[in-house]
């Protein structure tokens, strides 16, 4: 399967550490990684028709709300990175799903796992 063929997760952010981190992460569970840095739209997002949309933190998540609004009608899960303490705001801020710090393969692999899972029923 080429590169282009494989499902696709989107970043959001600038954070060059934790993109790393999530390519790896991502190749190893067969997804390959978009990293949009910034000024990402509603367009740009369905172009690239992501199985989910990562933002590497509670405060980027913040910064893009209103693309987050206007994805809401959309089928694209949000995946934010944050504490715990900040798990309730995470959700309010519009993500579906919260990987915790510190970020770790299984849990990685889990929310994709979850995500699928969603997607089949």
């Amino acid at each position: 399967m080429s590169l282009n063929q494989l499902p696709t997760i989107l970043l959001i952010g600038n954070d060059t550490a934790l993109n790393y981190l999530f390519g790896r992460f991502a190749e190893r569970c067969g997804y390959r990684l978009v990293v949009s840095l910034e000024d990402s739209s509603t367009g740009e997002v369905t172009a690239v028709s992501p199985v989910m949309i990562v933002f590497p933190s509670l405060e980027i998540l913040e910064s893009f709300q209103s693309l987050v609004g206007e994805l809401a009608s959309l089928d694209f899960p949000i995946m934010v990175c944050s504490s715990i303490a900040d798990e309730a705001k995470a959700r309010e801020l519009g993500a579906d799903y919260c990987l915790t710090h510190p970020v770790s393969f299984d849990d990685f692999q889990s929310t994709l796992t979850t995500v699928s899972a969603s997607k089949r029923a």
